[in-house]
């Protein structure tokens, strides 16, 4: 029996992380040993989680200061299986023995890991006495960062009052993924509670107040909400645009108590990731893999195989077709992670093929949706199938 071949694609979308992830290369978006508004004594304490049960990690962590860190400092040590290390002020004495000095951090390992970081006021006055008050970052993966194309959206910043006078402030930190010589060109969005575009900054090159990011540069814009007019708002949305550059970037935001100081963590979420990516047709009879390819925040080509047989069409002897390359117009994909594209070859050796795709891709980077496939002019093959598909890996 001969196989009916279809190139097909589906598209994949990076979001942020809804639980403390491992990898191979993570980053903390904020960390300090510095003094702040009001008072306040920043500092950061930092945990690396080998999760193995046999391996040894070698783990290098990197000082990324609040600039372009194109050669930055590290340390670099081991962590046995199952251990967890724990750095107290790991700006400070911890590690890097920096008096005053405020960024991200960047940890690599041999193996995965899991890290965890947790930024605080040390500085905060109670009716027990002076304690703490701080917030936690989880180790981000450079594969959920986001780049030329994609965006990425952080919900619930406040700022009622000019600087710390009022109730709340929020603060965004970036850090650039990729270092070498890349750069990051991005703008900011600012949307209200009901979706409505209060205003864009731009920081592409554009606003000599606002530059791109360089290499592993960490920047923190406080009192973000006041680069825009107006400059106070509640529940108030940060999109974060990817214009240019070839560089990549993880966000986080802080929303602010100015009372008691307490800050609360902010994540990134609905962004896009740019790469090749493996799915499959969910049939019984064959495995059939799908290869996809996602830039720009859209679905550029395709290429997959899908066997289209006397299982499907009972009185189909099998035909060899193909659809394959990039797509006429990019199929981008929404906010919420849904798209759908059709493509066709309207003849092949007399045979045609339709290919028509939709779905939803969740912000953890699940897959989940149907393709069909029509096949006309021969005889006896005539007619349309259709799976679900599933899953998706970067290649």
């Amino acid at each position: 029996m001969k196989q009916a071949l279809v190139t097909l694609f589906c598209l994949l979308l990076a979001g942020s992380s809804v639980a403390v992830m491992p990898g191979t290369d993570l980053f903390v978006p904020a960390v300090a040993h510095a003094q702040g508004f009001g008072g306040a004594q920043w500092r950061a304490d930092l945990w690396i989680l080998n999760p193995s049960t046999s391996q040894t990690a070698t783990v290098t962590v990197y000082l990324l200061l609040r600039q372009p860190n194109p050669t930055p400092t590290f340390q670099q040590s081991t962590i046995g299986p199952g251990e967890t290390s724990y750095f107290k002020d790991v700006v400070g004495s911890g590690l890097f023995q920096q008096s005053d000095a405020s960024g991200g951090l960047r940890i690599t390992s041999t193996i995965p890991v899991v890290a965890t970081a947790e930024s605080y006021d040390a500085n905060i006055t109670t009716s027990k006495g002076t304690g703490s008050s701080g917030q936690f970052f989880g180790g981000v993966p450079a594969a959920l960062a986001v780049g030329n194309g994609d965006a990425t959206d952080l919900i619930g910043l406040d700022q009622d009052a000019s600087a710390d006078t009022g109730n709340f402030r929020s603060n965004l930190a970036l850090v650039e993924t990729t270092g070498g010589g890349n750069t990051v060109s991005f703008v900011l969005d600012r949307l209200n509670g009901d979706g409505t575009l209060v205003g864009s900054w731009a920081c592409d090159g554009t606003n000599s107040a606002c530059a791109p990011l360089g290499p592993w540069e960490v920047r923190q814009l406080n009192l973000v909400l006041s680069d825009f007019v107006p400059p106070t708002g509640a529940n108030q949305r940060i999109r974060i645009r990817v214009t240019g550059g070839t560089g990549r970037l993880i966000a986080a935001a802080s929303r602010i108590d100015n009372v008691t100081g307490d800050p609360s963590t902010i994540e990134m979420s609905g962004g896009g990731r740019v790469g090749t990516y493996v799915c499959k047709l969910a049939r019984s009879d064959y495995e059939t893999p799908l290869t996809l390819t996602v830039d720009q925040g859209a679905v550029t080509a395709l290429d997959a195989t899908i066997l289209f047989t006397d299982v499907d069409v009972s009185s189909c002897a099998g035909q060899v077709l193909r659809l394959s390359g990039p797509l006429q117009q990019p199929a981008y994909y929404d906010d919420d992670g849904g798209f759908g594209f059709v493509v066709s070859n309207p003849n092949v050796g007399g045979a045609g093929v339709t290919l028509s795709v939709s779905g939803t891709i969740s912000v953890t980077g699940l897959v989940s949706g149907n393709a069909s496939v029509t096949i006309s002019g021969v005889a006896g093959c005539n007619g349309t199938k259709g799976w679900p598909f599933t899953g998706a890996k970067l290649q």
